[in-house]
């Protein structure tokens, strides 16, 4: 293995180089510091999307507990009518029942939009989070 010989000439060069490399890397600096800054002002909006997000849960999750004492209610009206302890009739009851079941239809069909948009930004964060995990 033979050492190469440094003169002056190719220090020179190697500084000129270097200069040319620093120069470069302060740009990618530079222009890294302002991503940067944008990216932790978008993750404070993330942040407050993601606590946006858990009331919609909580109100979701208190949507359901409506719907489950509704439908417990109804029940527990039409064994009054079957028992003879309700004054309403059958009508009465087939009207609420039909009311019951929109609700429940609407329930459903947000229940369904709130999965998928739930589980996408789980797994988005999740894939953010490795990806930082990763060492430098």
């Amino acid at each position: 293995m033979s050492a190469e010989t440094v003169t002056i000439e190719t220090m020179k060069a190697d500084h000129s180089a270097w200069l040319i490399s620093h120069a470069q890397w302060r740009q990618d600096i530079e222009r890294w510091q302002k991503e940067h800054a944008a990216a932790v002002a978008r993750l404070a909006e993330l942040q407050q999307v993601v606590r946006d997000h858990g009331v919609c849960l909580d109100e979701h999750a208190g949507k359901i507990q409506q719907g489950e004492a509704a439908a417990a209610s109804h029940e527990h009206g039409m064994a009054e009518f079957l028992a003879g302890t309700n004054e309403h009739n059958q009508d009465v009851a087939a009207n609420q029942h039909l009311e019951r079941e929109a609700a429940h239809r609407q329930q459903e069909d947000a229940h369904e939009r709130i999965k998928k948009h739930h589980e996408a930004v789980i797994a988005k964060l999740e894939a953010l989070e490795s990806a930082t995990a990763a060492g430098m």
